[in-house]
């Protein structure tokens, strides 16, 4: 059944992904999208033309009501967030501004405009360090400013649930990676880097980190927001449930280009609130809203490789092309 459904963030990297599966599917979208990260030219040429795109920054309470109460949507999926770790360790008045006001501003225009589903995208982050695979009832300790943002997130959206009644679904997501990351993670770091050669000036290799392709991050949220349940909050964890670290990522890549890789300690790179694992498990995923992860991370790697970067549609990395 074709629904009316909200996008915030909608031209980032995985917003892109999850708008083109919902106009695909059929459905009527607008995305709400400040352009800060996102571009227009981030979203399929196949679908530009077959959304709305609101250019309003989700900290604006008073357009984001005006914005959802015209739309009406039945579903919101807020995918808006300030979420390079860097930068909101650098700027944390900013990310607690974008990701716990910004929340809030989108929370309450969906009560206002009664809203009937609500998809809010918090963060692995949230975990206590831990070297087993994490599930939603895993110890919630945060250790950096992004972390705490999508755990408070997660609380606002709690409290919106009981003074609303509105259902409210929250997918935590571990590494999302995939063609048209719009910040400069690890596997794009390194795809622009090897554009200038073999050298590589990274940071701290050995942590583990479960890798998730963005397409299949979009299938999950679709899923988790069909999913029909009596609990007013569903927590789901979105993962691979493979961990990998540094040195793996980077020996994959030299594998798939046939190339000798040779790895230097960028200190500018390294993170003093670095965990040394985060893996996922998803049994939740698997047996309540039916999604699994399919996309292996070399096939992942591969499509990543076609475009490292969010613009557009056109780029290569050492003579790989897509149009």
């Amino acid at each position: 059944m074709s629904k009316r459904i909200l996008v915030t963030g909608g031209c980032g990297f995985v917003g892109a992904s999850l708008s083109k599966r919902l106009v695909k599917a059929g459905h009527e979208v607008a995305i709400l999208d400040n352009l800060s990260v996102g571009t227009r030219e981030n979203l399929d040429p196949q679908i530009i033309n077959d959304v709305n795109l609101m250019v309003t920054d989700v900290v604006d309470s008073d357009k984001v009501q005006r914005n959802v109460m015209q739309f009406r949507p039945d579903s919101v999926f807020h995918l808006a967030a300030m979420h390079f770790i860097p930068d909101c360790n650098a700027n944390p008045t900013s990310a607690i501004r974008t990701n716990v006001e910004g929340t809030q501003s989108v929370l309450d225009a969906c009560r206002a405009a009664d809203v009937p589903s609500v998809v809010i995208t918090s963060s692995a982050a949230v975990y206590k360090p831990d070297d087993k695979a994490h599930q939603e009832s895993s110890t919630v300790t945060p250790t950096d400013i992004y972390g705490y943002t999508k755990w408070w997130d997660e609380h606002l959206a709690q409290l919106f649930h009981q003074t609303s009644g509105t259902p409210v679904k929250i997918a935590r997501l571990f590494n999302v990676f995939g063609p048209g990351e719009t910040n400069l993670h690890l596997v794009p770091a390194i795809l622009r880097q090897i554009e200038d050669g073999d050298d590589l000036f990274l940071g701290n290799l050995s942590t583990k980190r479960d890798y998730v392709f963005v397409d299949d991050v979009a299938e999950a949220f679709v899923k988790l927001e069909e999913y029909q349940t009596d609990q007013g909050v569903t927590v789901c964890n979105v993962g691979s449930e493979v961990e990998l670290d540094g040195y793996e990522v980077v020996g994959t890549l030299g594998r798939l280009l046939n190339r000798h890789l040779t790895i230097h300690t960028d200190p500018s790179r390294m993170r003093p609130s670095d965990r040394p694992h985060l893996l996922s498990d998803c049994s939740f995923a698997h047996t309540e809203i039916g999604w699994t992860a399919h996309v292996s991370f070399e096939d992942g790697l591969r499509e990543a490789m076609l475009r490292p970067m969010g613009q557009g549609h056109a780029t290569r990395v050492n003579g790989l092309e897509k149009l």
